[in-house]
């Protein structure tokens, strides 16, 4: 008679050493997870502020540049006689003259230390790119209307600057008006635009005038909707507007021109500028914050207009920083 053998397993000894060369192969897979995980955060952290960043500048950027922009006129602040403003409580609902009177003040201002973190608030006051030529028919003054070409982005509320380009009539006075927009119509099969305003034209405009959209914008530093802080933009007296989350400090030094020669002469505050006419050009300094924590292993030491901070959390930062002329206002 056959005999069974015995059946032979695993023993202790063996189970023991695999679960020991198996903690060590996933100890591996742990550290090697781990730190692409850190890497990854790193990274995408880093991407996150650098678009910001260039975005945020970017855009107060074209701003800027915009400043005191008004077409083809020749504007003095210190005279405007040349300008028909027509804005008012009667013309345009809500009117408040910080925001909407631009022949008053000035093309740009700012605030120091107002903000959140005490970052600083900027107001810039001018044109919006691109502009519209009138075309015919032609109004008489008395009547609130304007023909322009259908290449224009002007509607109802906006508020314009209709300009004379060509030679001036002697008999004229006022060489353009500002003008808020209450009707936007296409005519002539969608290749022209019909506007109406809210008040009186100053004078009959024909094919030598253009017309502008103007604007004034504010940019600050505030909570966000995440209650990260952020970088707001306000077009005249509408709602602020969250432009870009994780901003967490914006400051503005203003470039004055001090021998009328059209060049900046010194950078200083908001507070120690004696005449925001004589400002030819800003230096827009931004603190970036990544939105995550527990991106960097300590806490980041970081320096932003010349003080030298650590903070008590361990996101990234990184300082933008960009000077801009105001090509309206700098050396002709």
């Amino acid at each position: 008679m056959n005999r069974l053998n015995k059946q032979v397993g695993i023993s202790l000894v063996e189970i023991l050493v695999a679960l020991v060369i198996s903690l060590f192969l996933l100890a591996g897979i742990v550290q090697v997870y781990t730190g692409n995980k850190t890497t990854f955060k790193f990274t995408n952290a880093l991407a996150e502020i650098q678009e910001s960043g260039r975005f945020a500048l970017d855009t107060i950027s074209q701003d800027l540049r915009l400043t005191s922009e008004w077409g083809c006129i020749k504007f003095d602040p210190d005279d405007t006689d040349n300008v028909n403003n027509t804005l008012d409580a009667a013309t345009v609902p809500g009117y408040d003259s910080d925001f909407h009177d631009f022949t008053g003040e000035d093309g740009i201002t700012g605030t120091n230390n107002t903000g959140l973190n005490g970052s600083d608030v900027l107001t810039i006051r001018g044109g919006k790119p691109g502009q519209t030529n009138v075309e015919s028919p032609f109004y008489p003054a008395t009547q609130r209307r304007l023909t322009t070409d259908a290449i224009t982005s002007i509607g109802v509320g906006d508020i314009v600057l209709v300009a004379r380009c060509g030679a001036n009539d002697l008999l004229i006075e006022e060489e353009a008006d500002i003008l808020r927009v209450t009707a936007s119509l296409p005519i002539t099969g969608n290749t022209q635009r019909d506007l109406t305003f809210s008040a009186d034209k100053i004078q009959q405009y024909e094919n030598d005038a253009m017309v502008i959209e103007l604007q004034t914008v504010n940019y600050s530093i505030a909570a966000g909707a995440s209650g990260e802080p952020a970088l707001f933009r306000q077009e005249f007296n509408n709602p602020p507007e969250e432009l870009i989350e994780g901003v967490e400090d914006m400051q503005v030094l203003y470039g004055v021109d001090t021998d009328n020669d059209q060049f900046p002469n010194q950078y200083t505050s908001a507070d120690a500028v004696a005449d925001f006419d004589d400002v030819v050009s800003v230096r827009i300094m931004l603190l970036v914050r990544s939105i995550d924590d527990f991106v960097t292993e300590d806490p980041q030491t970081y320096t932003f207009n010349g003080v030298t901070t650590t903070p008590a959390d361990r996101r990234m930062r990184q300082v933008f920083s960009s000077t801009i002329a105001l090509r309206n206002r700098i050396g002709s």
